[in-house]
C-alpha cells in the first residue's frame, strides 16, 4: 500500500478540547502537584488558568532526517546471544510498549533506549537486521492560549523512526520508533505530560509471508492541567516499513481531519486504533 503525502499542517479550532464533564474535572488529576500559592492564584484569576479551546493548534513544522540517531541507538542496543527460529512473516515489537516522553513539564525520555520496533519474531535485537535507513523525523509544534490570549503552552516534538531494515534480504521492518521532545515551555501554574504507546495489536504485517512489510501505530497521549481543570488528548501516527507516515487520528474528530491527499484504504490493517474505537479520550 502507498501512502500519499499527508497535509503538511493540521490546525484545529474548538474541536480539540471538549468542555464537558468527561473531558474536564473540577478537581483535576494531579491536583496535589500544585502548590498552595498556585491554587490560590487560580482561585483569584480563573480565566488565566483556563485554556481557550479555539486557540489550541497542532502544526506539522518540518520533515527531515536525523543522521546520528540510529548510530546512537545501535551503540546502546543489546545485540543478544544468537537467535531462535525466525519467522519473518510474524512481526512483533521487541522493545518498549509504553514509555514517558514528558513529565511535569520536563523531557524524561531516553531516545537511545526507549523506542518501539517492528521486526521478525525470533530476532533478539534489531541490530541483526541490515540496510536500515537514516531516521526520518516529523516535527510538530503544539500551542495553546488562555482566555486572556496569553500563550501558556509551547511544545515542540519530533516523531522519529528508521525503516527498510531486512532480514537476510527479506522484508521491510521498523526500529527506533520514538518521540523526541525539543521544547517544553509552559506558563506558571500549568502542568504538561506526554506518553507514547505502541499496542501489540497494531504491530502488523501488511505484506506477504514471503515479502513481509511491517506497520505499526504510535499513540501519543498528553495531559494539560491547572489547579482548576485538566484535559487529555491523543494523536495516532501510522508508520510503515517502507517509510510511509500518516497521522490517522488526532484530538479533532475524524471528520475534521484532512485526508484529501491520502489513501486510507489499507488502514484496516491497524483497526484496533482506527476511528470508531475510542481514540478521542
Amino acid at each position: 500500500m502507498t501512502i500519499k503525502k499527508t497535509a503538511s499542517t493540521l490546525i484545529t479550532a474548538a474541536a480539540f478540547f471538549s468542555f464537558s464533564a468527561a473531558a474536564f474535572a473540577q478537581v483535576p488529576a494531579g491536583y496535589a502537584e500544585f502548590s498552595e500559592s498556585e491554587r490560590k492564584a487560580a482561585q483569584r484569576n480563573p480565566d488565566y488558568y483556563t485554556i481557550n479551546p479555539a486557540s489550541v493548534r497542532l502544526v506539522r513544522i518540518a520533515e527531515g532526517e536525523d543522521p546520528d540517531l540510529l548510530e546512537k541507538q545501535r551503540k546502546a542496543a543489546q545485540s543478544g546471544a544468537g537467535e531462535s527460529l525466525v519467522l519473518i512473516e510474524k512481526i512483533i515489537n521487541i522493545a518498549e510498549k509504553i514509555w514517558a516522553i514528558i513529565e511535569r513539564n520536563a523531557p524524561v525520555v531516553n531516545i537511545t533506549t526507549q523506542y518501539a520496533t517492528a521486526v521478525p519474531d525470533g530476532i533478539k535485537s534489531w541490530t541483526h537486521l541490515q540496510n536500515w535507513s537514516r531516521p526520518r523525523t516529523y516535527t510538530y509544534g503544539f500551542y495553546a492560549d488562555n482566555l486572556y490570549g496569553v500563550t501558556v503552552l509551547d511544545v515542540k516534538y519530533k516523531v522519529a523512526y528508521s525503516y527498510g531494515g531486512n532480514y537476510k534480504g527479506k522484508g521491510k521492518y521498523l526500529t527506533g520508533v520514538t518521540v523526541i521532545p525539543e521544547k517544553v515551555d509552559l506558563a506558571w501554574g500549568y502542568k504538561f505530560s506526554m506518553t507514547a504507546q505502541v499496542p501489540d495489536s497494531t504491530v502488523v504485517n501488511i505484506g506477504t509471508h514471503a515479502d513481509p512489510h511491517a506497520a505499526l501505530q504510535l499513540k501519543l497521549n498528553w495531559r494539560i492541567s491547572t489547579p482548576i481543570k485538566s484535559s487529555d488528548g491523543t494523536s495516532v501516527y501510522y508508520i510503515q516499513g517502507n517509510g510511509g507516515f500518516a497521522e490517522i487520528a488526532s484530538p479533532w474528530k475524524a471528520a475534521d481531519a484532512s485526508f484529501d491527499d491520502m489513501d486510507v484504504t489499507g488502514y484496516q490493517a491497524a483497526a484496533p486504533l482506527a476511528p470508531g474505537s475510542k481514540i478521542f479520550e
